[in-house]
């Protein structure tokens, strides 16, 4: 996905992002591979050494989400944030209901109605199916 938001995301902004995904993979109890894996990805997208995100993992439990969306105050920013989220909790194919409402939460939070976090989630497995498919069809996946 397009990750040209990063470079208008403040240090700030960027520790908010990991910190609500922390929170989010721990949200459902089961820690998944994808879920670590995407978190390893997108800490290097952001600039962040894995050490960072370790420590940032450590704290999950101390991490108040609503207060890290808080400091997202451009709409656009709170979009890309909400894409990762839902990006993120279907990364497993299971969007738990904890996760769930951990997206709906910090949506709420950043002023972005339900209905677009609807939407963006829809375009999210959409894309998702899309590179299956693809994987598929490449014979890169056997399904």
């Amino acid at each position: 996905m397009d990750d040209d938001y990063i470079k208008t995301l403040s240090e700030n902004e960027k520790i908010a992002f990991l910190k609500i995904f922390c929170k989010l993979i721990k949200a459902d109890g089961a820690i998944e591979t994808e879920e670590v894996e995407f978190l390893k990805a997108i800490a290097a997208r952001y600039g962040f050494s894995n050490a960072a995100m370790v420590d940032i993992i450590k704290a999950a439990d101390t991490i108040d989400c609503m207060a890290e969306a808080r400091q997202i105050n451009e709409r656009q920013h709170a979009l890309e944030l909400i894409k990762e989220l839902c990006l993120l909790a279907n990364i497993d194919d299971d969007l738990h209901d904890n996760e769930l409402d951990i997206i709906i939460d910090v949506a709420r939070v950043m002023g972005i109605e339900d209905e677009k976090v609807i939407l963006i989630n829809r375009w999210v497995l959409d894309n998702l199916i899309l590179i299956k498919t693809g994987r598929i069809i490449l014979e890169k996946d056997n399904g």
